[in-house]
């Protein structure tokens, strides 16, 4: 099988064996505010699933050698989301991941150019445009619901509780540590219970994805639950809140995926909708049942991982596995325009131990737009690779 077909663009390869690096989610920031660095996690395996035991060490490529400079070490990370490494927004030399000391999950913020850093009492799962403030959900509980996407190591307190009044979403002050739980997993429970089926009142539920809007006035949590860790299929409910837990909103009851805020009143939500029961890219107003649908002619190939560019022309998206490939592609919204960047190959889910140890392209946009990076194994081994947008043909840029 060829690494790379319908190639419509060069990909360089930013990192260098023969350790894996990956960076993680597409909703965090992995370039500087300069372009001048790309943050990367960097690991000694990709074959198994992480253990508490293992460590992945943080480090940044400076784009114009590639060459890598390592600047810390975490416990507490996966292969989907990393350990949440990102560029702290608003403070250009700042950058924050969370760790695991004495026995419990923090996030720390390290200056990269003094190597200051301030520890702070809870794990981050989104930091605002403004860099002032991060959501928190409870990582271990996570790991029950989906190994891939929180941490091994850390028994949940609330384990044997299926929506426990004291836990849930945390808002945390990333200047001074303040942290306190402004909307509970019974509060979620309590807003979704109207829409349950009979057999879901008894379910496991927890926040598995929590998303700020620009402005970092309101969230939206896909609120999730199931009957056990065996595989079982789960339930999504959609609810946005003002940050401090105010005004909470049942926007979707329905399956839910990946999603990416465009403005504070509209957020993109790869979704089926209330009325249509259709699978495909919406834009829902918050606050609302009002949706609208991205690509009318049903060219975008599915689910992915579909993020805004910085101007609001694109949305980028990737795929999950069909015949062997992942799919990269940008769709321009007001030409309703697909445009394959290249299929890139993958390890089929059904060839790994367990699913969350695949390889999400998870592509993601530079802060001005400039470029693109996404994770791969088409070449073997775990690796980070960049596009250019200026190196696509003038009539789609």
């Amino acid at each position: 099988m060829r690494p790379l077909k319908n190639q419509l663009v060069p990909i360089e390869r930013l990192t260098r064996e023969p350790a894996h690096y990956f960076y993680g989610y597409y909703d965090n920031q992995p370039f500087s505010g300069d372009l001048a660095y790309h943050l990367v996690h960097r690991v000694p395996f990709m074959n198994r699933m992480q253990r508490a035991w293992d460590v992945a060490e943080l480090g940044m490529i400076r784009l114009r050698d590639n060459a890598y400079i390592p600047l810390a070490e975490t416990a507490a990370w996966n292969f989907q989301q990393g350990s949440m490494f990102q560029w702290r927004p608003a403070h250009p030399d700042e950058v924050l991941y969370n760790v695991c000391f004495n026995r419990t999950y923090q996030c720390v913020i390290r200056n990269v150019r003094t190597g200051e850093m301030r520890i702070l009492p809870r794990p981050a799962a989104n930091v605002s445009a403004d860099g002032r403030t991060a959501v928190s959900v409870n990582f271990s509980r996570v790991y029950w619901f989906r190994p891939g996407y929180g941490y091994d190591g850390i028994a949940d307190p609330w384990e044997s509780e299926p929506h426990p009044a004291d836990d849930g979403v945390y808002r945390m002050d990333l200047d001074t540590g303040e942290a306190s739980l402004v909307l509970s997993l019974d509060d979620m429970y309590r807003i979704a219970l109207p829409y349950m089926a009979e057999e879901e009142k008894g379910w496991k539920f927890l926040v598995n994805h929590i998303n700020l809007n620009p402005s970092g006035t309101r969230f939206l949590v896909l609120f999730r639950g199931r009957p056990d860790r065996t595989g079982a299929p789960w339930r999504t409910y959609t609810i946005t809140a003002d940050i401090d837990g105010g005004e909470p909103y049942l926007l979707l009851d329905d399956v839910a995926s990946h999603l990416h805020w465009r403005d504070d009143e509209h957020v993109m939500i790869y979704a089926k909708t209330y009325r249509e029961h259709e699978w495909g890219c919406w834009l829902f107003r918050d606050r609302t049942h009002e949706a609208m649908r991205y690509d009318p002619h049903g060219t975008m190939p599915g689910d992915g991982h579909c993020s805004f560019s910085p101007d609001r022309r694109f949305i980028l998206n990737d795929t999950y596995p069909h015949d062997g490939y992942r799919s990269l592609y940008l769709y321009d919204i007001a030409q309703a325009r697909t445009t394959l960047l290249a299929d890139i190959a993958t390890i089929p889910l059904n060839e790994l131990a367990d699913p969350d140890m695949r390889c999400d392209l998870h592509p993601r946009w530079s802060p001005d737009g400039s470029m693109i990076s996404f994770d791969s194994v088409h070449e073997g081994h775990r690796h980070v690779y960049r596009i250019r947008m200026e190196d696509l043909p003038a009539s789609l840029r």
